[in-house]
């Protein structure tokens, strides 16, 4: 009968898990090496596996005693010598749980501590179960490292031990999850880890808690996977960086990562924290992982760094935005100088921009001499905020001084202000007081468009001039505005103000120009330039959140020293 031709063989392993074999293979290796060493060498290994049962009588009482607790327990008998003084101990009782430690090692009772376990003399456990014994005084939750010798094969486990003495036997309590148990709750508490693992190098042991079989979606009764088993469930991409993870623990750092698992209908993200197992000296024996399913977490970390990047990309366009408002307005609003004196009124400005580059308004102002020797001094606000306002104020301001060279009167230049502002094909509005000097009648005539009416100081009181206002630039293309009059006295301070000064958020705008002349009048004895820079001082909020613009007009005798000052 012909044989079946032999299939194609096995494609070999991708060369990043080959690596992590190795690298487990390698550190095994070093670790059983050295636990041969700590335990003795093969003689010591052939002797606990040779030594021959002792003929022990167990107590009648001592399985009850052991099968008292659920943690694994066994009940010692003291071993003495010709002096009565103790040289060893031998097991004469295990309960059930016990048992199932002790599948690992040598089931049969009537085994010498110190032969079966060489390690339970230099780990300090046979001298402290002496202790016990002698003074009656327990050992209660005492951490051991221990080495044990399990088929001829050393075996690492961290326990948690309590000894206590009765009827003249030592009970010993073997309980090797408390104490990695406690360390893991104290890290899911602090981080919300819901998994853990521990893995043995040499022996190849594992333990999962039921926590991580649902993360790897793995049933509990497969058993947990090696660590080569989980490395073949990640993304391709991701061994190199789980490879590297453990080269690292290998040199005893715990490391943190991020992993993808592959599952079989989706990507699972995991976050491992994995650290060294190792004695006081010697290699790493093996490994603990507490892990988490990060996997919404990460989600909402992706939308979360969208939305980051979107709203820094918004930010450096606002202030790119926001520094060529600040230039524009910097070249179309030029300083005013301290006092300036024009046909006998003395003007004195403060302006005092927003604190945050976001708030940058529109408001401006202008003092300009006219050919005719009359003078126009105008104030207004660009509704909105950024470089928008800001190109609305340039357009307002610079409109308004080529047509005050017209001759037209404040109401008329206020028309074709409000058209301009309408034809301008920007969206939105604007604010204005357009004055005008006529020195050789001593009279200042405004026109308030939609603003702050400006304020009189006269004889030491302040009122508001008028609070009828015509309306807003911008709204209709066609608007008829009323002018206002007032003979100037000498000592006169004529007052006008964007609403950054006067207005907040969570008040009445009467509230604030009342406040306004309250400042006035406690501070009129003040020059011009001291008063709007006091007033402005007292009434601005901290933080600024807007422009502001307060100018003083003074009436007084004409000077030999007045000179012109224009644009």
């Amino acid at each position: 009968m012909a044989q079946a031709a032999p299939g194609p063989p096995d494609p070999p392993a991708p060369p990043e898990l080959t690596a992590i074999d190795a690298l487990l293979t390698r550190q095994a290796r070093e670790a059983s090496r050295h636990s041969f060493q700590l335990l003795g060498g093969e003689a010591v290994r052939d002797a606990a596996l040779t030594a021959p049962e002792l003929p022990v009588d167990p107590p009648d009482w001592a399985q009850a005693v052991a099968d008292a607790s659920t943690e694994p327990t066994v009940v010692f008998a003291p071993v003495t010598d010709a002096t009565g003084q103790v040289v060893d101990f031998v097991d004469v009782a295990v309960n059930t749980a016990g048992r199932s430690l002790a599948a690992r090692s040598r089931p049969r009772h009537g085994q010498l501590m110190t032969v079966s376990q060489p390690s339970s003399e230099t780990s300090g456990l046979f001298a402290a179960m002496r202790r016990v014994l002698a003074t009656g005084e327990p050992v209660t939750g005492r951490d051991w490292d221990a080495t044990l010798m399990v088929g001829g094969e050393p075996l690492h486990r961290r326990v948690r031990i309590t000894a206590t003495r009765h009827r003249g036997h030592v009970v010993v309590t073997f309980d090797d999850a408390a104490r990695r148990h406690e360390l893991i709750s104290d890290r899911v508490q602090e981080q919300g880890l819901i998994g853990w693992g521990e893995w043995e190098l040499a022996s190849g042991h594992s333990d999962w808690s039921p926590g991580l079989y649902v993360i790897f979606d793995r049933p509990s009764d497969a058993g947990p996977l090696t660590l080569g088993e989980l490395a073949r469930r990640l993304v391709p991409e991701d061994r190199t960086a789980f490879r590297v993870a453990l080269e690292h623990v290998m040199s005893g750092l715990p490391v943190e990562l991020d992993l993808r698992l592959l599952l079989t209908d989706h990507t699972r993200h995991i976050r491992f924290t994995l650290e060294p197992l190792r004695a006081a000296s010697g290699p790493v024996w093996g490994l603990q992982a507490l892990v988490r399913d990060v996997s919404k977490s990460y989600l909402r970390r992706v939308e979360l760094d969208a939305a980051v990047h979107a709203a820094e990309r918004r930010r450096q366009r606002a202030d790119a935005e926001a520094r060529v408002a600040a230039r524009l307005r910097e070249a179309v609003l030029p300083s005013h100088p301290p006092e300036i004196t024009v046909q006998g009124v003395t003007s004195a400005v403060a302006y005092r921009p927003a604190e945050t580059r976001s708030s940058i308004g529109g408001d401006w102002y202008n003092v300009q001499p006219l050919p005719d020797g009359r003078v126009l001094y105008a104030l207004g606000d660009a509704a909105g905020h950024g470089l928008d306002a800001v190109a609305r104020m340039a357009a307002l301001r610079g409109g308004l001084a080529g047509l005050a060279h017209t001759g037209q009167p404040v109401e008329a230049l206020t028309a074709w202000l409000n058209r301009l502002t309408f034809d301008s094909g920007m969206d939105g509005t604007a604010t204005a007081i357009v004055c005008r000097y006529h020195p050789d009648r001593e009279l200042l005539r405004w026109v308030c468009a939609g603003h702050v009416p400006p304020v009189l100081l006269r004889d030491g009181k302040a009122r508001l001039l008028d609070d009828t206002t015509g309306l807003l630039l911008g709204v209709l293309p066609k608007v008829t505005y009323t002018a206002y009059e007032l003979p100037l006295r000498d000592g006169d301070t004529v007052l006008m103000c964007t609403d950054g000064l006067v207005e907040r958020r969570d008040e009445d705008i009467t509230e604030g120009l009342s406040g306004l002349l309250c400042a006035v009048e406690r501070h009129a004895g003040l020059s011009p330039q001291q008063l709007v820079d006091t007033v402005s001082a007292e009434l601005l909020p901290t933080p600024q959140e807007d422009d502001s613009c307060l100018m003083a007009l003074r009436r007084g005798k004409p000077a030999a020293s007045d000179r012109a000052w224009g644009d």
